[in-house]
């Protein structure tokens, strides 16, 4: 290859990482420079689903939503929970499902969903450890639909760069392979169509057949594609000169971040979704930077303030981090737990 080939190569594949970096800095500068005004409280009306997809957008791992639900239901006072050393906790039914004010209706219904199919018909006890078989497949259908939810808070915006950044990145990689091809007059670059047809059907299959995380499916399809893909794109590389076969690898290997990893991560929000992302934001704050004192002047002043907030240190990450002050606080237990709550259930 001459100079000029592997400059003009290396620009193109520069321009395709550019092209999914730059909108992923931007949105995270868009939610970087949002003003978090101080919350003592979640927004209102905001189920612990609510905060999951809006906080955290389609990277949201709706299958750790199951706790957060439980203890939110319990402190609103629809369910209570018992310990049992046989069969983890017991959920007891108290009264049906009702959603508080200013609600979305399409995540009350994913959560009424559940909450009806864990008390079926006259059922009114449900045991966590039993939690198998039809539950699960259940409750997966149901954290599915929490992620498509997800999804959408950043599709609006997020989807036109995301599809920008896959068509440019397989688009720089036909044109780099042309590139290298007419330069090196080799045969075996016909090889290249097979990792260029095995990123593609992947995203196809991944993507649009959308088949979940951890499936059998999915862990077949992985090591499927690296080898169609893989092999004959390795073969190519061994036979081609030096100069040449690294900028290929350069392609192919931006091309598949871009692909299946960085334009997933893309979230351009708009500003009305922003208002709700900040003060998301701004109660995450608060309680991570609150001071002793003023935890316990919340809690003097509602004494299920720690139990209102609980749910959603879940789906924020922080109940390690607020452990150690929750734990220099008196505490009355909530009524709707039977058994030693904090050390069981809470961190």
């Amino acid at each position: 290859m001459t100079l000029t080939d592997v400059i003009v190569s290396a620009v193109i594949v520069a321009v395709a990482a550019l092209l999914t970096v730059v909108p992923l800095i931007y949105g995270k500068l868009k939610k970087l420079k949002v003003i978090k005004p101080v919350e003592y409280m979640p927004p209102d009306g905001m189920s612990p689903i609510d905060m999951l997809i809006e906080y955290y957008g389609a990277s949201a791992e709706s299958h750790e939503i199951f706790n957060p639900l439980m203890l939110y239901w319990a402190e609103r006072g629809f369910i209570t929970i018992e310990e049992d050393c046989k069969r983890g906790l017991i959920l007891t039914k108290v009264t049906d499902l009702e959603p508080p004010a200013n609600h979305d209706p399409e995540t009350f219904e994913i959560e009424r969903e559940l909450f009806d199919y864990i008390f079926l018909g006259k059922t009114t006890t449900f045991y966590t450890l039993a939690a198998y078989g039809s539950f699960k497949d259940k409750f997966i259908e149901l954290a599915d639909k929490c992620k498509e939810k997800a999804k959408k808070i950043t599709a609006e915006k997020s989807k036109k760069f995301a599809y920008l950044s896959v068509a440019s990145s397989l688009f720089m990689f036909a044109i780099v392979a042309l590139t290298v091809g007419l330069s090196v007059n080799n045969n075996l670059l016909i090889m290249a169509l097979f990792p260029f047809f095995a990123i593609v059907m992947s995203k196809l299959f991944f993507s649009m057949a959308d088949i979940p995380k951890g499936t059998g499916l999915r862990m077949l399809l992985y090591p499927f594609f690296s080898i169609a893909g893989g092999v004959p794109f390795l073969v190519m590389l061994m036979n081609l000169p030096v100069e040449a076969a690294i900028i290929m690898a350069c392609a192919a290997v931006v091309c598949v971040v871009n692909v299946h990893f960085v334009s997933l991560k893309i979230d351009v929000r708009s500003n009305e979704q922003l208002k709700t992302y900040a003060k998301i934001c701004g109660f995450k704050r608060f309680l991570l930077r609150a001071e002793l004192a003023r935890l316990e002047a919340l809690v003097e002043e509602d004494p299920q303030y720690y139990y209102n907030i609980l749910p959603y240190c879940y789906i924020l990450k922080i109940t390690q981090k607020l452990k150690p002050k929750f734990d220099r606080i008196a505490l009355d237990g909530p009524a709707w737990y039977l058994g030693e709550l904090r050390d069981v259930l809470m961190f």
